[in-house]
């Protein structure tokens, strides 16, 4: 399905399925993973990551769930 979004200047500009696709995911994503990816985006250090990346995979398998 192609969705068709208008503009202030009364244009349309298609949006193509994958970036729909895209768009829906991203307005369902939690704030819990939303901070999580964040964190995850400033940590330096690695070992730190890998308890983050596990907290994201949990909160994405509940978040699923629902």
């Amino acid at each position: 399905m192609t969705v068709t979004a208008s503009s202030e200047v009364g244009m349309a500009k298609k949006i193509d399925p994958s970036t729909e696709a895209e768009i829906r995911l991203g307005r369902r994503v939690s704030r819990e993973v939303s901070v999580l990816l964040h964190e995850i985006e400033k940590e330096p250090v690695p070992d730190r990551l890998l308890e983050l990346a596990q907290q994201l995979q949990k909160a994405l398998g509940e978040k699923y769930e629902q």
